[in-house]
């Protein structure tokens, strides 16, 4: 397999961001204090993470866990970019005048379902309604210098729909480039993706829209996840996502049953293959597992890296 060869794997740099801070606990049963969020963030960012999604701005009383956005984003003092989420036009008001103080936070995510009846349940509006909010977002966002990224959750396959086709997750790619969106991440929201999916998928919208940077962000719910990190690489994917312990994923809300607790790639796992196979991302897989082993004792719990145990055996 030609993606697999040493003269390709050594010449492709691979920007990675790590989601525990933000994605991996806002479905954490316990409000972490800001200066073990702190802890944590210094702890990636001297790992040499390139981007760390640090914080969201949601109203406070829906998810208390980040009612600390503004003082967590002015004590991070570290060199990688910053990446934040929101959910509304209020969220990204809040942003921009956090950032016209610290001058830090490079990118905001905004989510869209390719499942309109996951976007009804997960943010309660049609695509209709959420494409006028997403447009006002971005524009806001980049009149204030801030990159704006859509997260387009579901574009593999929904919980309530089922098949999610390619139609749909192309037309959202070819309209948030028509508002100027250039950043979009594919999210596989329960897991539902496999490599030959995954593949296929990036191989599509790549080759429509070569001038996109696409992001892969996957759920590992069965399993398939690094897996289908590889995959996407091969496909000409270069920003990956992962979340220390493998924490984070599926809000309880959406799927009847599903905790929320766990879901999204594990980093030390990912990151540990790439760079065991030779690819540039600028990541101490050492220190990177040491920000796990913190991770745990902060959350009180072992959590979900295979890395992570062999270190801990070894």
């Amino acid at each position: 397999m030609s993606f697999l060869s040493s003269q390709v794997v050594n010449s492709t740099h691979l920007k990675f961001c790590e989601l525990l801070l933000r994605d991996g606990i806002q479905g954490w049963p316990v409000t972490l204090d800001t200066e073990d969020k702190l802890r944590l963030l210094h702890a990636i960012d001297a790992a040499g993470v390139a981007e760390i999604d640090v914080t969201s701005f949601v109203p406070p009383h829906i998810v208390p866990q980040f009612a600390d956005a503004e003082q967590v984003l002015e004590g991070f003092n570290g060199k990688a970019e910053i990446r934040v989420l929101a959910g509304n036009l209020k969220g990204v008001e809040r942003l921009i005048a956090v950032n016209s103080a610290i001058h830090r936070i490079t990118t905001c995510g905004m989510p869209i379902s390719a499942s309109e009846a996951h976007n009804l349940a997960n943010l309660r509006c049609d695509h209709a309604t959420h494409k006028e909010r997403i447009t006002d977002m971005v524009s806001a966002l980049m009149a204030a210098n801030i990159r704006p990224m859509v997260c387009v959750a579901t574009a593999w396959g929904c919980p309530i729909e089922g098949e999610v086709s390619v139609e749909k997750v192309a037309g959202l790619v070819d309209w948030l480039r028509g508002i100027g969106v250039k950043t979009i991440m594919l999210g596989d929201t329960t897991g539902m993706a496999n490599p030959s999916s995954a593949y296929g998928l990036f191989t599509r919208l790549i080759a429509a829209w070569p001038d996109v940077e696409y992001i892969a962000h996957f759920h590992d719910n069965r399993g398939c996840g690094v897996a289908n990190v590889l995959a996407s690489i091969a496909a000409g994917v270069r920003s990956i996502d992962g979340c220390l312990g493998g924490l984070g994923g599926e809000p309880a809300s959406v799927e009847q049953g599903y905790v929320g607790m766990s879901g999204n790639v594990v980093s030390e796992d990912v990151m540990g293959m790439l760079n065991e196979m030779g690819y540039a991302t600028g990541v101490n897989i050492d220190a990177l597992l040491q920000s796990g082993q913190l991770a745990e004792q902060i959350l009180q719990q072992p959590l979900f890296s295979k890395w992570q145990k062999l270190a801990s055996v070894n």
